[in-house]
């Protein structure tokens, strides 16, 4: 037993440093391209699910799915496509928001057969509780609970699971988009583009053992953030120093391993769009993403490790990408274990 010990020790003091290695946290200015093959798509949500990246392309009004490097093909075509997540079940959770007409949260299996979990056939006036609201991009709890954005006005909602009952989360937050869970599951972020600019940021909720979410609070307003001390990134259009200049309004929103928020700018009113990480505790500005859709709709990580950051855009755009030093924190599912 000595002796296997000691021919283990190496290994064992070397673990820890490569895992610290792989987990390096990002920092500083980055560049993102566009994916080869990339169609160009009016997109929305996107995630990494069964060994590909699920894309909601509105206009045809299907679901694609890309394998890297350069593979495309049709997934599903659908009513509306909006959200997409990977289940812990092995599923896939959709959002479809039709305009005055079908609005649903539904689960699809490997085998494109699909089951509607909560839907509507008519938009839920503002402030409705116990309604689908007006479904947007979606995220799973590692329990099964399901969590949805709500633009314009609907606010977050959720499924626990095994529940038809839908609940939402307080306080409403109106034009919510991306959202996503925090490495130790005790907060969902909430990205709003509200039109208010003081108001601008990421909520967070706080979240039960059973996927329930507590009172929501603000935690970042990109108009408190300045960019002057990321030395390798060009001025904004309006050579302003405020975060402002390159975000406008808030869309996608990932999260990553350790805890990084990524955030998504949107109709960008001064230069074009980038996508600024903040640290878990949301209050320094850590690094910027360039080279991204001007308009960003949303943000997933993928690829076989979790490093890949993918960025759609809500115009006429190719999916873009981005290899960062962590991977996202969806990545701790079975197939990057």
């Amino acid at each position: 037993m000595t002796q296997t010990l000691v021919r283990l020790l190496p290994l064992l003091l070397l673990a820890p440093l490569a895992f610290a290695d792989e987990l390096k946290p990002i920092a500083g200015v980055f560049a993102a391209e566009p994916v080869p093959n990339s169609p160009t798509m009016t997109a929305s949500g996107l995630a990494w699910w069964d060994g590909k990246l699920i894309v909601a392309d509105r206009v045809p009004k299907l679901y694609r799915a890309h394998t890297p490097p350069d593979g495309w093909a049709e997934f599903k075509q659908v009513t509306h496509p909006v959200g997409a997540a990977a289940h812990p079940d092995g599923s896939l959770i959709i959002s479809e928001k039709q305009p005055d007409g079908l609005h649903r949260i539904a689960k699809i299996a490997k085998d494109g057969k699909d089951v509607s979990l909560a839907e509507s056939k008519v938009g839920f006036p503002k402030g409705t509780k116990g309604g689908v609201g007006s479904p947007h991009f979606v995220a799973c709890h590692p329990n099964g609970t399901i969590y949805w954005s709500g633009f314009p006005d609907a606010g977050t909602r959720y499924l626990l699971p095994g529940t038809t009952e839908v609940l939402q989360g307080e306080p409403r937050i109106v034009h919510t988009y991306g959202l996503g869970l925090s490495p130790d599951h005790r907060w969902l972020y909430v990205a709003s583009k509200i039109p208010n600019p003081d108001q601008r940021g990421v909520w967070r909720y706080p979240v039960d053992d059973a996927g329930k979410l507590g009172q929501g609070e603000p935690f970042i307003l990109i108009g408190k953030f300045t960019t002057t001390h990321l030395k390798d990134l060009p001025p904004a259009a309006d050579n302003s120093p405020s975060l402002t200049g390159w975000i406008g309004r808030c869309q996608g929103l990932a999260v990553d391993r350790l805890g990084y928020v990524y955030v998504g700018g949107a109709e960008s009113h001064h230069s074009g769009a980038a996508v600024a990480v903040f640290t878990p505790d949301g209050k320094a500005l850590a690094a910027m993403i360039t080279g991204v859709p001007r308009n960003i709709s949303g943000l997933a990580f993928g690829a076989a490790d979790g490093k890949t950051l993918y960025v759609t855009g809500a115009g006429e755009y190719k999916l873009h990408q981005v290899k960062l030093p962590v991977p996202g924190e969806v990545f701790r599912a079975p197939e990057a274990k």
